[in-house]
């Protein structure tokens, strides 16, 4: 057996065994493997499983607009195929808050960019951004008079677009 195939053995949830427990351990493992020096954390709550990332390697995960982070989200999810009708919902990487306090720049963004918007009545385009940013852009941007916001781009490139109204 090879170790992918162990791997993803390991990584199957057992009857009475806990969705935070099995993720924990993946996600210890992959740390591990990934010969980095964070500690992990792991909560669940109503099918939501959280994992805190911390360490001296924190930085890596949060260069470049948490990329690593996000890719690590990414493949996590995917492995315990979350959704709908999965036992977890979702599972959601974060280091340290980082997901808060990006939260609060990205609002900050999109007010200021809304200002912006409104005094020039010109439209804006933002820099690309992953669909949970753009989701809290929009969000932000409904809760303001004056403009509205529109999707555009593909793939990686996918970005928002600030109109006057």
């Amino acid at each position: 057996m090879t170790d992918v195939q162990q791997s993803s053995q390991d990584n199957r949830i057992g009857v009475g065994e806990e969705a935070a427990t099995v993720v924990a351990r993946f996600c210890r493992d992959m740390v591990t493997r990934l010969k980095m020096d964070l500690s992990v954390q792991v909560d669940e709550v109503e099918g939501t499983v959280t994992v805190n990332l911390s360490g001296s390697d924190r930085p890596l995960l949060l260069s470049n607009t948490a990329a690593l982070l996000n890719s690590i989200e990414y493949l996590v999810n995917k492995v315990f195929r979350t959704g709908k009708d999965a036992r977890i919902s979702s599972i959601i990487l974060d280091s340290d808050s980082y997901r808060q306090h990006r939260q609060a720049e990205l609002a900050l963004l999109a007010e200021m960019a809304a200002k912006k918007v409104v005094a020039q009545r010109k439209s804006l385009r933002l820099q690309p951004m992953t669909p949970r940013e753009r989701r809290i852009v929009h969000l932000a941007l409904a809760e303001i008079e004056g403009v509205r916001s529109e999707s555009e781009g593909e793939g990686e490139h996918r970005s928002i677009t600030i109109h006057p109204s």
